[in-house]
């Protein structure tokens, strides 16, 4: 992510987010697309050094998951058909110059079928479930689904290690390792605010297995230091979830300066405004403005 003077700049750019009633000829959406009885191995933050009284707690339940998976969360029909439409959306992709060679920010404002996914609501249940929270698409649109396209193009730089300012993340992955060299998911087994830079030997450098097509990742995205290595042969895709819980909104980890120095001032205002106008009822108000459906405590336990 850009800093100092050159955030500056790039938050002064105009950016718009590019909309469009759905790709010709894509699949539609169908809610049997999600997989039954998601589950995988879990870290908790707890594990990550966090202490006990960082942790949000409220409603009977302590927002403790830090990882989970790699699972996976569509069926094969579901993700042959999520391909298909990210391959159609790969001649939209941008350059990038921080973390993935290309990409297609805000694609749930470019495809119906993406847009229909992440409102399904056996979608966000599974989604939640994972997380341990309720969760809904993340209200700041232009951020909330993001496809990746790494290649093999020698850019040794597009290792970033980072933390995400979205606090809950799903990666899911449309190719395996036998499509491309490199690419693999790292993370630092750690707290944020220890992270000093990725050492050769370090034991605290941990590779999630997500070597299998289809695998998905839930990340308490803003809490973990992560990066994919350079792809150095063929190409591996994915897309990028980000989810609001309402319950937990007071604590949502976005700064202004850090989406705007991605996004550009005009296209922040709109979505921050969406994201801190005052509510009464979380569950029903905020999903009101990601056009969800709503996901209580309840839903989990059921």
């Amino acid at each position: 992510m850009a800093t100092g003077f050159d955030q500056f700049l790039h938050a002064l750019r105009g950016r718009k987010p590019r909309r469009a009633a759905g790709q010709p000829g894509e699949p539609r959406w169908r809610a049997e697309f999600v997989a039954r009885d998601v589950k995988g191995p879990r870290l908790g933050l707890q594990d990550f050094g966090y202490a006990s009284h960082e942790l949000s707690r409220g409603y009977g339940a302590v927002d403790d998951t830090a990882l989970v998976g790699p699972v996976q969360i569509l069926t094969p029909e579901g993700l042959d058909s999520l391909t298909e439409v990210c391959d159609r959306l790969e001649s939209s992709a941008g350059s990038a110059r921080f973390i993935t060679t290309r990409r297609v920010r805000n694609a749930d404002l470019m495809s119906a079928f993406i847009n229909n996914m992440i409102r399904d609501r056996g979608f966000l249940l599974s989604c939640s479930r994972l997380a341990g929270v309720p969760l809904i698409p993340h209200p700041l649109r232009i951020p909330t689904v993001q496809v990746n396209y790494f290649e093999a193009d020698g850019r040794a730089d597009i290792v970033k290690w980072h933390h995400d300012g979205m606090d809950y993340v799903l990666t899911i992955q449309l190719n395996g390792y036998e499509d491309y060299d490199g690419g693999r998911f790292s993370y630092f087994m750690g707290r944020v605010d220890e992270f000093t830079g990725a050492r050769e030997g370090d034991p605290r450098i941990k590779e999630a297995p997500c070597g299998e097509r289809g695998a998905a990742l839930f990340l308490h995205g803003s809490r973990i230091y992560h990066a994919v290595t350079p792809v150095t042969r063929g190409r591996r895709v994915t897309v990028v979830v980000s989810f609001l819980c309402p319950y937990f909104a007071r604590q949502d980890s976005n700064t202004f300066w850090h989406l705007a120095a991605d996004d550009g001032i005009p296209a922040t205002i709109p979505g921050w405004l969406r994201l801190k106008w005052p509510v009464r009822d979380p569950a029903m108000d905020y999903s009101l403005r990601a056009g969800s459906p709503v996901i209580t405590w309840e839903d989990l336990r059921g």
